[in-house]
C-alpha cells in the first residue's frame, strides 16, 4: 500500500511539473518585458503602457526592463536565451530582431526560429527631423543644403531601424549622411535638440510633436507612403524618392519553445489590453497607431524584413556593428 501511494505521489508530482500543467497555471508570478533601448523613447512608452494593462488582465505585475546595447541585440538575445516559460518577453521592432545575427556574427540566432512571436502591436512611419537652425524647411531644401556640406551631415541613429532608413536615403538621394550612434531614440532626440547632431529619423511621439510646435525641431518628411495623421504637416519622402517607404513595427515575442497555451494567454491579454476604450487614441497620441495582429503576421513581416536587410547589406554601406 505504501509503495502504491508512493507511485501515485510521484506521478502527481510529475504531472504538476509538466509543461501543460505549468501552462494552465500561468501566470503565477511577475512577468518581465525586456525593451531593447533606453527609457524615454516611443518604444519604451509602448512597453510601459502595454505592461500596465496586461498586468491588470493577467492578475500579475508586468515590469519593463530596459536592456540596451548592441543595436538591440543584448536585450533580444537575453530573451532568446531565457527559460521558455512566458515570464520573460521581448518588445522591440521587427527590424531589431532581424539584424541580430549581423550585429553579433552569431549564426545560431535565427530571427524566425529563435523567438516565438506573440503579437504585432503598432506600426508607424519614421519622421525625418532637423534642428531648428538647419536652413531647410522641407525635404527638397534639406537635400540641397546637405549636398553643400563638404564633410557630410551627421545623423543621430538609435538602432537598426533608423540605421536602415538613413542608409537607404543615402543611397537613393546620393547624400553623405554620417551615423552618430546613441543607445535609444530618447538620447538621440536630445542630441538633435541640443544641436550636437543636426538631423535624425525618429518614430512619432507626443514629445516630438510638442518640440515641433515650439519651433525647436523641423519636420522634413515622413517615410510612409501617404501623409500620417501622427505627424501633422509631414510630407512623404516617397514623393521625391520613388518607393522610399520605411514603416516601423513594434511586436512582442517570447522565447522559442514557450508552450502554446502560454503564448495564447499572452496573445489574448495583448489583444484585450489594446482594445480597451481610449487605447487607439492613446497610441495615435504616441505617434504610433495600433496595428494589432497575430503571430503569423509577425512571422510574415519578419521574413519580409530579413529579405529587405539582405538587399541593404548588398547595396549600401550599412554594417550593423
Amino acid at each position: 500500500m505504501n509503495f502504491q501511494r508512493r507511485k501515485l505521489a510521484i506521478a502527481a508530482s510529475l504531472l504538476a511539473l509538466s509543461p501543460l500543467a505549468m501552462a494552465q497555471a500561468f501566470p503565477d508570478k511577475p512577468i518581465k518585458i525586456i525593451y531593447t533601448y533606453a527609457p524615454g523613447g516611443t518604444g519604451d512608452i509602448i512597453a510601459r503602457t502595454l505592461a500596465d494593462s496586461m498586468g491588470k488582465l493577467l492578475g500579475q505585475s508586468v515590469v519593463v526592463d530596459n536592456r540596451t546595447g548592441g543595436s538591440g541585440a543584448v536585450g533580444t538575445l537575453a530573451v532568446a536565451r531565457a527559460p521558455a516559460d512566458g515570464y520573460t518577453l521581448l518588445l522591440t521592432t521587427i527590424t531589431t530582431v532581424v539584424q541580430v545575427p549581423l550585429v553579433t556574427k552569431d549564426p545560431g540566432f535565427d530571427p524566425v526560429k529563435s523567438l516565438t512571436p506573440v503579437a504585432n502591436i503598432a506600426m508607424a512611419p519614421l519622421v525625418l527631423l532637423a534642428h531648428k537652425d538647419v536652413p531647410a524647411d522641407d525635404y527638397q531644401g534639406f537635400v540641397a543644403w546637405a549636398k553643400q556640406q563638404p564633410k557630410g551631415v551627421d545623423v543621430a541613429v538609435a538602432g537598426p531601424t533608423l540605421e536602415v532608413a538613413t542608409a537607404l536615403l543615402n543611397k537613393e538621394a546620393k547624400l553623405n549622411l554620417v551615423n552618430v550612434t546613441y543607445r535609444g531614440s530618447g538620447p538621440a532626440l536630445q542630441a538633435v535638440l541640443a544641436g550636437d547632431v543636426k538631423v535624425m529619423f525618429q518614430p512619432p511621439s507626443v514629445q516630438m510633436n510638442e518640440f515641433i510646435k515650439q519651433g525647436k525641431l523641423k519636420v522634413l518628411g515622413v517615410t510612409s507612403a501617404q501623409p500620417s495623421a501622427a505627424v501633422p504637416g509631414g510630407v512623404p519622402i516617397s514623393k521625391f524618392v520613388p518607393n522610399y517607404v520605411q514603416d516601423i513595427n513594434f511586436a512582442l515575442w517570447a522565447p522559442a519553445g514557450t508552450p502554446a497555451n502560454v503564448v495564447g494567454k499572452l496573445g489574448d491579454a495583448v489583444r484585450k489590453a489594446l482594445s480597451e476604450t481610449g487605447m487607439q487614441d492613446k497610441f495615435v497620441g504616441f505617434g504610433v497607431p495600433l496595428a494589432v495582429a497575430g503571430a503569423a503576421e509577425v512571422t510574415r513581416i519578419t521574413q519580409r524584413e530579413a529579405s529587405n536587410i539582405k538587399t541593404i547589406m548588398e547595396t549600401t554601406n550599412v554594417k550593423f556593428e
